[in-house]
């Protein structure tokens, strides 16, 4: 699977949220199926 994303054969979803203080609202709505791919919460910027 890795080796299509890479190929650009399969596309990767994010659902990024910022902020730990947002953090508990993700998760609620991951619960509730309003998230699409995977959630990701960011703590910092790189």
């Amino acid at each position: 699977m890795g080796a299509w994303v890479q190929q650009g054969k399969v596309k990767v979803r994010e659902d990024i949220v910022c902020g730990l203080e947002n953090a508990p609202e993700a998760f609620i709505g991951l619960l509730q199926g309003k998230n699409f791919g995977k959630l990701v919460i960011q703590f910092a910027h790189e």
